[in-house]
């Protein structure tokens, strides 16, 4: 679905509907290009607005964009608010900037480490089920690569 057929709601008000309703992004084929090379994990300014929005200010960008990502199932879904996704195959910066941040330890204006929330976590049971891990989240120990985010093996625990 082509996010630029409707209205994107703010940062804060993404739900994992609105995450996965946005294009499937191939940070892969985006390295190299202006977007990943403008893109900077360290320096932007990212604000955690809900589990799936953020707002994402470049180094020397004037305006923060909201952008919506979620990895589902291993493959990385989202938008952005920005001309350039709409305009332009692939993520834009902002998007670009998530996915480094996220790989780097990036950190939020709040001081949080950047994580780019599964949507596995909306498909847990509802309250009252037993969990087979008996009701305590469980941390993957595998580490992801930089740009594609396929696992790569359990010696790379975090």
């Amino acid at each position: 679905m082509s996010t630029d057929d409707r209205a994107l709601p703010d940062a804060a008000e993404v739900t994992v509907s609105d995450a996965v309703s946005g294009d499937v992004l191939d940070f892969e084929a985006a390295m190299g290009g202006t977007s990943w090379e403008r893109a900077d994990g360290l320096h932007a300014l990212i604000e955690r607005a809900s589990t799936y929005g953020w707002r994402v200010t470049l180094p020397g960008g004037s305006d923060a964009h909201s952008v919506a990502l979620a990895d589902e199932h291993g493959a990385y879904v989202g938008w952005c608010d920005c001309d350039g996704f709409a305009f332009h195959d692939g993520p834009c910066a902002h998007l670009c900037t998530l996915r480094k941040a996220a790989f780097i330890g990036g950190r939020t204006t709040t001081g949080e480490r950047v994580r780019i929330a599964s949507t596995a976590v909306e498909d847990s049971p509802p309250s009252g089920e037993a969990l087979p891990d008996g009701g305590h989240q469980i941390e993957r120990a595998l580490r992801e690569d930089a740009v594609g985010g396929r696992r790569v093996g359990g010696e790379g625990r975090r």
